[in-house]
């Protein structure tokens, strides 16, 4: 199977930065870390293209080469989304959607013309995707209420990002959060138990950077990194010499809940990572 993984056009707002990235000689802030998760999980003797629209965009020939194309996006990127999967179906190609935005809407990549839906966390619902792929089908919706152990969860597939395009690398530690703030949708998407990626596993992610010659900003995207303190701690106890040893060569930022500023032993090992 040949399968072109897109990720669509950020317009210029909140997300963007644009002007920001123009002054640095940048493309984009961020990588689209599901997507090149997703890429991971695939199967081995799958080929696979990938093309950050906000960095370069695929070209026809990688339009005429692919058998599926595989698109995930935020409600930011809507505009483009539908464009992307309207074309793919234009073209005769096999279109699956995912991501926050899908899994949210998902009849807004239905009514755009998309043949397969892989909604909530991949790790659950990618296997149904192929098996369904497997068995022939044409069409399908892939969910599941089942929250996955992403202890679990490979490495992402750093290779195919051009590194030298994004102001930050991301990587993630945990899933979900125990608050119920009224503006956020985390809980819905992740659930209210946070679950977390061992020290090892997440080193392990952090090393690969490291060996790419990666030496600027990692952004830990957790939505709060501290919603399981406990084993917030256990990381950065683990996280400290590995960063001294390498002579700190990253930066690192993640976001929080206000109730950091409660715990003194956390914000002084986060200050020392």
């Amino acid at each position: 199977m040949k399968a072109l993984l897109i990720w669509p056009h950020f317009p210029n707002s909140f997300w963007s930065y644009q002007e920001t990235l123009n002054l640095a000689g940048l493309r984009s802030t961020n990588p689209p870390l599901g997507l090149i998760t997703v890429a991971a999980m695939l199967p081995k003797d799958w080929e696979i293209r990938f093309a950050d629209r906000n960095v370069r965009k695929e070209t026809e020939a990688d339009w005429e080469w692919c058998d599926i194309v595989i698109i995930s996006a935020m409600i930011v990127q809507k505009a483009d989304f539908r464009a992307l999967i309207q074309k793919g179906v234009a073209l005769g190609k096999k279109v699956a959607v995912g991501g926050p935005f899908p899994t949210s809407v998902p009849e807004y990549a239905l009514e755009s013309g998309a043949h397969y839906l892989i909604l909530d966390e991949g790790e659950c619902t990618i296997p149904m995707f192929l098996e369904a792929l497997e068995r022939g089908e044409e069409r399908g919706i892939f969910r599941s209420p089942e929250k996955p152990d992403v202890t679990q969860t490979p490495i992402p597939r750093f290779d195919l990002l051009d590194l030298d395009a994004y102001l930050a690398i991301t990587v993630q530690f945990s899933r979900g959060c125990p608050f119920q703030c009224e503006f956020c949708d985390i809980i819905n998407l992740y659930g209210r138990k946070p679950r977390t990626k061992t020290p090892e596993q997440i080193l392990g992610e952090l090393e690969v950077l490291y060996k790419m010659g990666w030496h600027r900003y990692v952004f830990i995207v957790d939505d709060n990194f501290i919603g399981n303190k406990r084993n917030a701690k256990v990381f950065l106890h683990a996280l400290i010499p590995w960063m001294q040893e390498r002579n700190y060569p990253f930066i690192l930022i993640t976001e929080a809940s206000l109730n950091l500023a409660e715990d003194d032993e956390l914000i002084d090992l986060m200050v020392k990572a």
